[in-house]
């Protein structure tokens, strides 16, 4: 059920329209890890439980510290709530849940169905753009809130989804995942994102061999060539906004300089904001400006020059400066510690597959955490609707690197 739901990012304001927001899907993760640590208290069954590594329980404690340091506690105080459900309940009850191939077929093929229902969503989107008056692609997105953080979504599904199509022996998941492969890829409208899902599946493509491996890389050159020169939208989300990277027409902004209105246009507040995330950092080294209070103190470290844009594109910030402008530096090695172990463990994954699901999930999830890594230099994938599914992935990855599978070979 966590699985199904996870890609949502319907939520509920806990105090006022703009925030702080907490998903209906969190809710219900939460609710089923409560119902799972009752069931296991109740037996006194925690020394039989898998734990989290170390990383988790320093972003945890980090984050508690960092509450001292917040503006406004209460957005401070549902991000620590939310960073403990992630890293160590969901975790946890995903651990502790997947323990034999029967359970881990079931939790992939439940989260490819739902990315499955997301694209036929979001292809929907994308067709029904083709004829409006002008085509918007912030409007191809399923149902998340923007194109970003839907593309950040298939930047880690569509690597497990090819890895399942290539090392399968049943066609029917194989046509199934293909498509689900091609349909992502033609809605993917995220720049960084399109050209880091297409490295990670040319590197998933090459997990095998002859035939199979030639294909998959024809298709993604295919993919590549029509973008080009037969998608103009695809073009102009993935090339375009490289070589154009200023803020559009609309976020054309009014500078005030010596008191006189200019107007300028300027570089995509997602590159420029780097900057001033390190300005925060050098000023709040030790424990950052409280979890969940970056985008309260971000604007006033822009200064004299730089141009800060009011509005922009949401879902365009560097995860990793987030983190250490929010939990200071100890907070950064926490999560690059964090996401290190999971990496740590998918690179070794093929000395645990002895079949085509450990295949699968050896060729597909360091792919992924390659999407992961990578993309969180450009779109936040710690937050609501891609959490859950990350935890999954890294569940699945400790799941495979920690316990052989034992399946027969056809069973996939």
């Amino acid at each position: 059920v966590v699985a199904f739901v996870a890609p949502s990012e319907l939520a509920k304001a806990l105090s006022h329209k703009d925030g702080p927001w907490v998903g209906y899907a969190d809710m219900l993760a939460g609710l089923i890890c409560l119902l799972a640590f009752l069931v296991v208290a109740r037996g006194n069954k925690w020394r039989e439980l898998a734990y989290p590594p170390l990383g988790a329980w320093a972003l945890v404690v980090l984050a508690v510290l960092s509450v001292s340091r917040a503006v406004n506690p209460l957005e401070a105080g549902v991000e620590v709530v939310k960073w403990t459900l992630y890293v160590v309940g969901v975790y946890l009850l995903f651990l502790n849940t997947l323990t034999d191939a029967r359970r881990v077929r079931l939790a992939v093929g439940v989260l490819l169905t739902s990315a499955t229902l997301v694209m036929l969503w979001a292809a929907a989107q994308y067709l029904r753009q083709l004829h409006a008056p002008t085509f918007d692609p912030m409007l191809v997105r399923a149902g998340f809130t923007n194109r970003n953080t839907y593309s950040a979504f298939l930047s880690l599904v569509l690597p497990l989804a090819l890895a399942g199509a290539l090392h399968t022996r049943r066609p029917v998941r194989r046509v199934w995942w293909g498509l689900l492969v091609a349909g992502g890829l033609l809605t993917m409208l995220s720049g960084p994102l399109v050209w880091i899902t297409v490295i990670a599946l040319a590197w998933v493509a090459c997990s095998v061999r002859g035939l199979p491996r030639w294909s998959a890389l024809a298709g993604l050159a295919v993919y590549v060539v029509l973008m080009l020169y037969a998608l103009p939208h695809n073009y102009s989300a993935a090339v375009g906004e490289f070589a154009y990277p200023y803020e559009s027409e609309a976020n054309m902004i009014h500078v005030a300089q010596g008191g006189v209105g200019q107007s300028a246009p300027v570089l995509k507040k997602r590159w420029i904001e780097w900057q001033p995330a390190l300005q925060m950092l050098g000023d709040n080294v030790v424990l950052g400006v409280g979890v969940g209070n970056y985008q309260l103190n971000i604007g006033q470290y822009y200064g004299e020059g730089l141009p800060n844009v009011k509005k922009s594109e949401p879902d365009t910030n560097n995860l990793y400066l987030v983190i250490a402008a929010s939990l200071g530096f100890l907070g950064l090695i926490a999560l690059i510690g964090y996401f290190g172990h999971f990496w740590r463990l998918s690179s070794v994954l093929w000395s645990y597959a002895e079949d085509n699901l450990g295949r699968a999930l050896a060729a597909g999830l360091p792919a992924a955490m390659l999407a992961l890594l990578v993309g969180n230099l450009f779109t936040g994938m710690i937050v609501r609707g891609l959490s859950l599914v990350v935890i999954l992935l890294l569940a699945l990855i400790e799941t495979a690197g920690r316990r052989r599978l034992g399946v027969p070979p056809d069973e996939v």
